[in-house]
């Protein structure tokens, strides 16, 4: 199943792929006579994904019409319980700040859901950085609440993966490693989606393509398999010391950064899961 938050004229609704275009949870309820949600957050807690699948596959005629033709997403949701992001995943990255790739464990920070942006809106410049820059990355959306998952059980914990397109104040970590946790949290520096896709759709995690495009062109793609730490790693590593809540974000990482100025456009390309776009503009004084 793929999952996206659609913005509307009556506010937000979740859309669910289905041939012929995108269904709207609020048609869907209505004609089934049932109370899914209303949010996709609420779906993952609630675990709610089998049965509204089974509703939806069963209403074969479901009007798509109500979603225009070009649908205007939201971020799959906007206060994640955590959102956790990974540093230095692949050698890749690690040569873009001239810094060694972490032997023991990765690179890691939390950031602040004012952060949270979708697909289309804008990554704002803020004036303490002169230099930013845009990663794509592979997330992962924690399905059940969890502590000490072994990483052979992670997928059991997982609801699905999503685009992410994480911004790094990049200036402010060279001047110190130890700022990474403000230079990760400006407002609009973590775009997620627009779309949730559950495990049943990816065939092989480990052949999923991760790329970062600005402008049009590539600046680093890269496979999971490519990970020093893979996305289950992550969910066990995690999971043991800290309690993993259902909707939590796991950005497991990025095949290489490209700098961003305002004007750009720049995109998450998540091979089986989607592409997520922003423009860049300076943030108003």
């Amino acid at each position: 199943m793929r999952l996206c938050t659609l913005r509307t004229d009556t506010g937000d609704d979740v859309g669910i792929s289905v041939p012929g275009g995108i269904a709207a949870l609020s048609l869907v309820n209505v004609t089934a006579g049932t109370t899914y949600g209303p949010t996709m957050l609420d779906i993952i807690q609630k675990g709610e994904a089998v049965a509204l699948a089974a509703t939806v596959a069963a209403l074969p005629d479901i009007d798509v019409a109500a979603v225009r033709a070009e649908p205007e997403f939201g971020p799959i949701y906007r206060y994640p319980p955590k959102l956790w992001g990974v540093g230095l995943n692949y050698v890749r990255h690690a040569d873009d700040l001239d810094v060694p790739q972490p032997t023991d464990a990765p690179g890691s920070y939390l950031r602040p859901p004012s952060t949270v942006i979708g697909y289309g809106d804008d990554i704002l410049l803020p004036s303490q950085s002169q230099r930013v820059t845009a990663e794509a990355e592979l997330g992962v959306v924690i399905g059940t609440t969890c502590r000490d998952v072994a990483p052979e059980d992670a997928s059991s914990v997982i609801f699905g993966y999503t685009a992410l397109l994480d911004m790094t104040a990049e200036d402010v970590i060279r001047v110190n490693p130890r700022h990474i946790p403000w230079a990760k949290a400006f407002d609009t520096f973590c775009s997620l989606g627009p779309w949730v896709v559950t495990p049943d759709e990816i065939p092989d995690l480990s052949a999923v393509r991760i790329s970062t495009v600005v402008n049009g062109k590539t600046i680093a793609s890269n496979q999971v398999s490519a990970m020093k730490y893979d996305p289950y790693w992550q969910v066990g590593y995690f999971s043991g010391g800290m309690l993993l809540e259902a909707g939590t974000v796991i950005a497991t990482g990025t095949p290489g950064a490209g700098v961003i100025h305002d004007g750009d456009t720049v995109e998450a390309l998540v091979e089986g899961v989607g592409a997520l776009r922003n423009a860049v503009k300076l943030k108003a004084a």
